[in-house]
């Protein structure tokens, strides 16, 4: 169900939040704990090999490309997991009268003037079905996202309760309000209708969540399995 109207009260005076977000200590603390998964617990064995076996003294690793292979896809690994645990633990969203900026290391800033929003989309209910996204249930008066779209219809920025909180997203609604930017809200929607809606709102991580989590559990399998292949254990 959608619905247009801006519904959204502004917050007291007395308790506005605060220009400047980062995520949560929960939010730290679990991508701490996933990267230490992805990056040791799923590749346990590859680890093991490479030790138990010395590795570092084979003379094919590294003048062999098939037999460097294994050791090539875990730094690949390392690498991704350090870029992706860095942006999010040091993200930080400003929002104030005059417009937004977003930092954080390993990711370009993006930066914008009120004037230079077109619209707002908030969204309550993102309806993804089950999904890992829900293992991260964000406060039943928070929206599932709140999107900050250019003139073009170019996402400037998606502000998510579960990164940035709740008052993030009222600060963001308040400020576009203020601006006279338009906000649209929508009460529910799936992924798919909200891309015909919105085409660039959602990144395609965003809506497909579960088929990028199969994908990298068949890497893992297959970094496993080759490893085994061409190392032993």
């Amino acid at each position: 169900m959608i619905s247009t109207p801006d519904a959204m009260s502004p917050p007291r005076d007395g308790n506005l939040p605060t220009r400047t977000y980062s995520p949560p200590t929960a939010v730290v603390i679990g991508t701490l704990i996933a990267g230490f998964v992805f990056m040791v617990v799923l590749e346990f064995l590859v680890i093991i090999s490479f030790v138990g076996q010395r590795m570092w003294n084979h003379p094919d690793l590294i003048r062999d490309p098939v037999f460097t292979l294994p050791l090539a896809l875990w730094w690949a690994v390392a690498i991704a997991v350090t870029v992706v645990v860095l942006r999010v633990i040091t993200a930080w969203l400003q929002i104030d009268e005059n417009g937004f900026e977003l930092r954080s290391l390993c990711r370009r800033t993006r930066r914008a003037r009120w004037d230079e929003v077109g619209s707002v989309i908030a969204v309550r209910d993102i309806d993804r079905g089950a999904d890992p996204a829900e293992a991260l249930d964000a406060p039943e008066t928070a929206y599932d996202g709140v999107y900050v779209m250019d003139q073009t219809g170019k996402r400037l920025i998606a502000v998510s309760s579960r990164f940035f909180g709740q008052r993030a997203q009222e600060m963001t609604l308040r400020r576009a309000r203020e601006a006279g930017v338009h906000i649209q809200h929508i009460d529910a929607i799936t992924p798919g209708e909200l891309k015909k809606q919105a085409p660039q709102a959602m990144s395609f991580v965003d809506r497909h969540p579960t088929p990028l989590l199969l994908l990298l559990l068949a890497f893992y399998v297959f970094h496993n399995v080759i490893t085994f292949a061409i190392w032993g254990l």
